[in-house]
């Protein structure tokens, strides 16, 4: 029994080792990274859709209710209207539109990535570090012991 537990154990710490993929400070890091992100584009996403569809419905309504001239050559003929087109502003409008919509769609990526890695930052972590020790009676006492000792931690957040 106490075999089976032992390498039940340490398969668990291998596995837990070579499943991290940073520490703690990092992982958290790249999260508010993500967040921040994640909020301006979630904030200016509806602003620039918004002047996307304002600019729109002016091209729209000025290519409507234009009202022009009509233009006549030197023999006094009748050539057409001098009618400006809105074109520009019907295309930047729409333009805009879609991009907004887009930008602010897209912050739903980065808030999903920023909850993925601080999920990931909160579970367990198997801590490994060395340091330097002193043993009384060793090698004539304290003055000129030094030995190295490794340590192994396993940290289980109980938060969430």
């Amino acid at each position: 029994m106490k075999t089976l537990f032992t390498l039940l154990a340490l398969s668990l710490v291998t596995t837990a080792t070579f499943a991290q993929s940073g520490d703690y400070d990092e992982l958290m890091r790249k999260s508010r990274k993500a967040r921040t992100t994640s909020t301006i584009m979630v904030a200016s996403g509806p602003v620039i859709a918004a002047g996307g569809v304002g600019t729109l419905i002016y091209g729209l309504l000025a290519n409507d209710l234009d009202e022009s001239s009509p233009i006549y050559d030197n023999s006094g003929n009748f050539l057409g209207y001098n009618k400006k087109s809105y074109t520009t502003e019907i295309v930047a409008g729409a333009a805009g539109t879609a991009v907004g919509i887009a930008l602010a769609l897209t912050s739903i990526h980065f808030s999903n990535k920023a909850s993925d890695l601080k999920r990931e930052a909160r579970r367990a972590k198997l801590k490994t570090s060395s340091e330097n020790i002193s043993i009384p009676g060793l090698q004539n006492g304290f003055a000129n012991n030094r030995t190295r000792q490794f340590k192994v931690s396993l940290v289980i957040p109980l938060g969430s």
